[in-house]
């Protein structure tokens, strides 16, 4: 009876405060959503696969790999009608990611499932790295090439080999861009990598002659302003361009979520990749504007303007007593933005939802190294 009275007792007095009770875990407040930035998800090569429809795959800006069945063959002689007396194959994959604040990439090789077949193990096989500026321009490597070349006993004992570069010189502006594109100082490379085998002179023989690799682009966003880019100073030049994703049914961007996800997806305005990436509602990107802030302005004026010219003067008010923010399609810091005869959609929101969501979008942008004039692409999921 007396334990009784005094668990009794604990559960009024927690009741009242004046105990503390059993835990409760709290509500994670709205901007705390799981998030892990791209430049912190390098592409590993245990990750790599061959992407059928692009011919290598792509992480993020900041990764790529590639995927090669790499075969040599030996000749018994060095004239062309000499047979073949022995061939040799691996799997090779290859990554290059662009490593954090800095303007350094890393291009590593993972030579693998060898088959062999009257080669002897001592055969020297791999690539040379290749890291240089693109034709014409100003950037140079610190190592403009390195053989990475191995026998193929060695290969199997030590599969996996990692070479840095660091990126530097700078590339002249391009005719017409305006001064706050200029001092970002963009500059673009090439970084690639080919396979060599090493042979005595005379040797008759062929390796593949495939070239994997990509295009760099490098600048000093980031220092100028890191509210602006962020990650690293590099990013890949390949074929993808960053996606804005979010699910809008999430409770803190759930309104404006729910109106992007309306519009994006219906294929009459920039910025949808495509329903699953493929050709159905594709619309093309949205391009990023930063430094010209009047047209950032503008696009917000013209957008308001429409909120008011559609639900009048009280688009404003939200239920319970709160207040409405004008939501715009495609987004105020596009080139695309809301104009005068531009085709651009408007809804009242929620402004804590609008305001969320914004801060999302803007670290999406930054995270991604999106600079003034790149595109992106905006996909919705329910």
């Amino acid at each position: 009876m007396r334990r009784r009275g005094v668990v009794l007792l604990f559960a009024v007095l927690a009741v009242l405060g004046l105990v503390a009770g059993p835990a409760v875990a709290a509500d994670p407040p709205p901007n705390s959503e799981p998030y892990t930035a791209p430049i912190d998800q390098p592409f590993q090569l245990g990750e790599c696969y061959r992407d059928i429809k692009h011919g290598y795959a792509v992480k993020n800006v900041f990764g790529a790999c590639w995927f090669t069945d790499m075969k040599f063959t030996h000749y018994a002689c060095p004239e062309p009608e000499c047979a073949v007396d022995g061939t040799a194959a691996a799997y090779v994959y290859t990554t290059v990611n662009v490593l954090k604040e800095s303007r350094r990439v890393a291009v590593s090789h993972r030579f693998v499932n060898w088959r062999v077949s009257g080669v002897p193990e001592s055969a020297r096989l791999g690539v040379t790295v290749a890291c240089g500026p693109s034709a014409g321009g100003g950037g140079f490597c610190d190592r403009p090439s390195v053989p990475v070349v191995r026998s193929i006993a060695e290969w199997r004992v030590a599969p996996d080999v990692t070479e840095e570069f660091s990126l530097d010189g700078e590339d002249v502006p391009v005719a017409g861009v305006s001064a706050a594109v200029a001092a970002e100082r963009r500059t673009q490379y090439r970084v690639t990598s080919r396979f060599v085998a090493e042979v005595p002179s005379g040797e008759r023989y062929a390796v593949s002659d495939v070239v994997n690799g990509t295009g760099v682009r490098c600048d000093v966003a980031r220092q100028l302003d890191p509210a602006y880019v962020r990650g690293a100073d590099c990013v890949l030049r390949t074929w993808l361009l960053p996606w804005f994703t979010f699910s809008a049914g999430e409770v803190p961007i759930a309104e404006t979520g729910a109106f992007v996800r309306a519009v994006a997806t219906a294929g009459r305005l920039p910025g949808f990749p495509g329903v699953n990436g493929g050709s159905a509602a594709f619309t093309g990107p949205q391009f990023r504007v930063f430094h010209d802030v009047a047209a950032r302005q503008a696009h917000r004026a013209a957008a308001e303007a429409r909120c008011l010219q559609v639900w009048g003067p009280d688009w404003v008010r939200h239920a319970g007593g709160l207040t409405n923010a004008c939501a715009a399609y495609p987004f105020d810091e596009s080139v695309q933005g809301a104009a005068p005869g531009s085709l651009f959609e408007v809804r009242p929101v929620l402004d804590a939802d609008q305001a969320e969501f914004s801060r999302r979008f803007t670290r999406f942008l930054a995270e991604n190294h999106v600079l003034d004039g790149d595109g992106y692409y905006v996909y919705p999921t329910p």
